[in-house]
């Protein structure tokens, strides 16, 4: 009985580690993954305070009650990756309520949440209180692979680099990052130049 019981603790300890590891969880043991809410509404007033939302159809959702996905916003920086969600490739428009200072939400097109490694990335910021009736058209920032000017110099060799443009996110949501700004500054990187 001793050897069962032992055997049956090791393998659901196992379990829960394993599936934690399979769904990106990267948290202390015990500590639940982001849960993103899914409402039914339309326009800013159906946007919980202190939250990203983020719109199904465009204008917030303007012509018909649609799906509203709410990532809430604390101090601490929060990831939401949204590979095998609803949500994934779907928002048309979003806004963030929050107080005018200090908070900061990014949209990022892949699963990724930042600009790290080789690979290219871009990502668009939003300003509280103030809506994004479509995500295309937005300025942000991108990482890309090629030649940089800075101060009316290129670059001489090809490289990896961070440079400003305009976006367009429509439908391509994958991961939003929230927080306090101070805890969130990492997600804006030092600009290399235009391309």
């Amino acid at each position: 009985m001793k050897k069962f019981t032992i055997t049956t603790t090791i393998a659901v300890a196992l379990t829960l580690t394993l599936s934690g590891i399979a769904h990106g969880h990267e948290s202390a043991v015990g500590e639940p993954a982001p849960q993103v809410q899914e409402l039914v509404g339309q326009g800013s007033g159906d946007c919980p305070s202190m939250s990203l939302c983020l719109y199904e159809d465009h204008d917030l959702n303007k012509d018909k009650s649609a799906r509203i996905w709410v990532f809430p916003i604390t101090d601490a920086r929060t990831d939401y990756s949204l590979r095998g969600h609803a949500a994934w490739d779907q928002p048309s428009s979003g806004y963030m309520k929050a107080p005018n200072l200090g908070w900061s939400a990014l949209l990022f097109p892949d699963g990724t949440c930042g600009f790290e490694g080789d690979r290219e990335a871009e990502a668009i910021s939003f300003r509280a209180n103030d809506p994004y009736n479509s995500l295309n058209g937005h300025y942000g920032r991108a990482k890309r692979y090629g030649y940089f000017s800075k101060n009316g110099k290129w670059t001489e060799t090809k490289r990896w680099g961070v440079t400003q443009q305009t976006l367009n996110l429509n439908d391509r949501a994958g991961c939003a990052a929230v927080g306090e700004f101070k805890n969130v500054r990492d997600l804006y990187p030092y600009v290399d130049g235009d391309m």
